[in-house]
């Protein structure tokens, strides 16, 4: 594992929101205009995940994207070689480096606004307990109650790692966020946690329908898609799901990967 690490003292914010980034621009600029809008004492880590066609550096230098002293805490980080989807390391990654003691995991297409960030360091969380919202789909203007999105939840840095993270053998197959949140809740069961989950009573936008998956033998097939960006309605995997669950527990390494600390 190749790192370069910038030493700083523990953040003062009260918690850290991170996010996981591949090739979509136009997703990455419209967030940098939500993120300008966010109040201090709030960390953000964006990961690249090995991008090839729109690196988040280059995005950053192209708008001129930056954070002012008033602003949040902004840092990047960027996989050095193209795994495939490897979001779980990723938030790993993320894990490991962020200093405040609470996480906010979103993805890339989901938002949350001001108002709403700053409830939330209003918040007072259970270290024992996630946290998820309500979810808001942009496409078919559709609210939903929490759990909304299980993807996007606020988690102790602590209850994450006595967890085990995300499982990193499920590295290029869209399955280890439902492996990971199985472990969570067995966890606190044994502990005694009751509920396992509260809302935050936010609401997040997506921007996004989801991602439906098609066994393909070429990963390099387009057909279907409306878009290049590769995440966009349409994934291709050469495993159906009940192959990928197989995958579980083979890769005991976590942060399997070389990556660097860009900003």
């Amino acid at each position: 594992m190749t790192t370069q690490r910038k030493t700083s003292p523990k953040s003062k914010s009260r918690f850290t929101v991170g996010f996981t980034y591949f090739d979509e621009p136009h997703i990455l600029k419209q967030q940098f205009e939500i993120w300008k809008m966010w109040p201090k004492e709030v960390d953000i880590i964006l990961v690249d995940d090995g991008s090839e066609h729109s690196p988040a550096k280059d995005v950053i230098d192209e708008v001129g994207f930056k954070m002012e002293d008033w602003n949040c805490n902004f840092r990047l980080f960027r996989v050095t070689r193209n795994l495939g989807f490897n979001s779980h390391g990723c938030r790993n990654l993320i894990a490991k480096y962020a200093e405040t003691d609470t996480i906010a995991f979103l993805d890339m297409d989901c938002r949350i606004h001001e108002g709403d960030i700053a409830l939330l360091k209003q918040m007072v969380f259970n270290p024992e307990k996630i946290y998820l919202h309500r979810l808001y789909m942009y496409q078919d203007q559709k609210l939903s109650t929490a759990p909304g999105h299980r993807n996007c939840f606020i988690i102790n840095k602590e209850l994450y790692w006595d967890a085990g993270g995300y499982d990193e053998s499920f590295t290029g197959y869209h399955y280890g966020d439902w492996e990971f949140h199985k472990r969570v809740e067995k966890l606190q069961e044994k502990r005694g946690t009751s509920p396992t989950w509260e809302t935050t009573g936010i609401t997040v936008t997506c921007t996004r329908a989801g991602r439906h998956g098609s066994v393909r033998s070429d990963p390099e097939l387009t057909l279907g898609r409306t878009t290049h960006y590769v995440d966009d309605e349409l994934f291709y995997t050469d495993k159906t799901e009940g192959q990928v669950k197989k995958l579980q527990g083979t890769k005991k390494q976590v942060i399997d990967f070389p990556f660097i600390e860009v900003l």
